[in-house]
């Protein structure tokens, strides 16, 4: 299911997303990187995650969005450039990235085999991709997402392909030494701003009536103190075989 960035989705998820240092972590101890690196993030949207890679490790970033209205809103910068393009179709040549990665981007791709197959096409052999994702009993357990909007989960679970599925999918592209991690993460929230401006895609699959619900419940409960956030998710590596390539 592919998410349509309209100018208000697009403004709300640039004002309240930020980029995971958990994902930038991940990324930096699996994959070493410096500024001879290329890495291409797939879904950049504003281009948080990208960015922050830049700044962490001095590689020479690219970002992919199909979105006009995300891609207006993303930063520009010298090390890094954000082009128009989607997980299916990545405007590269062959063999030219080092590192490829998405954060939450794979349950809008409409074919999760033509990307791998495609991904495994602009990467270099001995690179590595990675695919962060939930698993479905993260959907079900996020907090507080699933504990104030339950039907957000319930749609979530639909459009979410499954890590086995995803693993399966890189298999059959050609993708080697493939791996999944899991990291979780618990804090706390003091502001309901993101929830109430949508900044999550889920909340833009349910109804107005459970929405509001929802929001009542958890502004109520904010005004008694913090609430639980956690933040889970897998991350599925692959790697494009070193020796005999078998893209063109």
């Amino acid at each position: 299911m592919r998410m349509d960035y309209d100018a208000l989705a697009a403004e709300a998820y640039a004002r309240n997303r930020r980029a995971s240092e958990h994902v930038i972590t991940e990324l930096r101890t699996f994959c070493p990187l410096g500024p001879s690196s290329r890495v291409l993030e797939v879904g950049c949207g504003t281009a948080n995650h990208i960015l922050a890679l830049i700044e962490a490790t001095g590689c020479v970033g690219w970002g992919i969005e199909p979105s006009e209205e995300m891609r207006h809103r993303a930063p520009i910068r010298g090390q890094l450039t954000i082009c128009e393009g989607s997980a299916e179709s990545i405007p590269f040549e062959n063999d030219f990235f080092n590192l490829q990665f998405s954060v939450n981007v794979i349950h809008h791709v409409l074919n999760v085999r033509d990307h791998f197959k495609e991904s495994l096409r602009v990467l270099k052999p001995g690179a590595w991709i990675c695919t962060f994702t939930d698993s479905t009993d993260m959907i079900r357990r996020r907090e507080p997402l699933s504990r104030y909007w339950p039907l957000s989960a319930e749609a979530d679970i639909g459009r979410y392909p499954t890590v086995d599925g995803l693993l399966d999918a890189m298999r059959e592209a050609g993708f080697e030494n493939l791996t999944r991690r899991e990291i979780r993460n618990v804090s706390h929230i003091t502001d309901s701003t993101p929830y109430r401006e949508k900044a999550f895609s889920c909340l833009r699959l349910v109804d107005d009536s459970h929405f509001k619900d929802g929001l009542l419940k958890l502004e109520a409960d904010l005004r008694n103190g913090p609430v639980l956030r956690t933040s889970e998710f897998v991350s599925i590596w692959g790697a494009v075989p070193a020796i005999g390539s078998s893209h063109p």
